[in-house]
């Protein structure tokens, strides 16, 4: 726990943090797409499991365009896990304060609120997929809007090829309203 927070107090504005990313990292291919197109250094997976299982087999629903998006920066898969920093035994509630650029919030259950704790580590982009009851959260009052215009720029696609709510995606992207322009790098959105 206390390892995450001395990170991410280094390393927070240079980092993307998947809050709750599971036991086994997977479908993070939406991840990959924002943390290219905002130029990230780190990608970091947060965790109250007891253990976090990372392999690049598992990780995309498309290996080929992470390739792709990786290598548009100059990267390979091997240095992309360099740049990965797990936290197994680290509860999301220990990261108040704490800053970081662009969130990740999956499978969060309806009764989980986030919203006021993810706000106090002002990223400028939140992501929520896998919805299940992420959908309910509101980050409007911390002064965050959807970012649909973003969301198809970066080439986000839905997390699950069924709709859980009808017209929604299965995904919502929010930006800050600190964000200058609003605007990162164009991320590989392939075929």
């Amino acid at each position: 726990m206390e390892d995450a927070v001395r990170f991410l107090g280094e390393n927070g504005p240079r980092s993307l943090v998947s809050l709750g990313c599971g036991r086994r990292i997977n479908r993070i291919d939406n991840h990959l797409r924002i943390w290219c197109a905002l130029e990230l250094d780190y990608y970091v997976g947060i965790d109250k499991a007891d253990w976090i299982a990372a392999d690049w087999d598992g990780f995309f629903v498309d290996p080929a365009q992470a390739r792709a998006a990786l290598k548009e920066r100059a990267l390979s898969p091997d240095t992309f896990l360099q740049r990965m920093r797990l936290f197994p035994g680290t509860r999301v509630e220990s990261l108040w304060g704490v800053p970081c650029r662009a969130v990740v919030c999956q499978r969060v259950l309806p009764f989980h609120h986030w919203e006021e704790l993810v706000a106090s580590m002002a990223p400028e982009w939140i992501l929520q997929e896998d919805l299940h009851g992420c959908e309910r959260q509101d980050f409007r009052p911390w002064g965050y809007r959807r970012a649909k215009e973003e969301a198809v720029r970066w080439g986000l696609k839905p997390f699950r090829p069924w709709k859980i709510l009808p017209g929604e995606r299965n995904y919502i992207l929010w930006k800050s309203s600190a964000v200058p322009g609003g605007r990162g790098r164009r991320g590989v959105s392939g075929p």
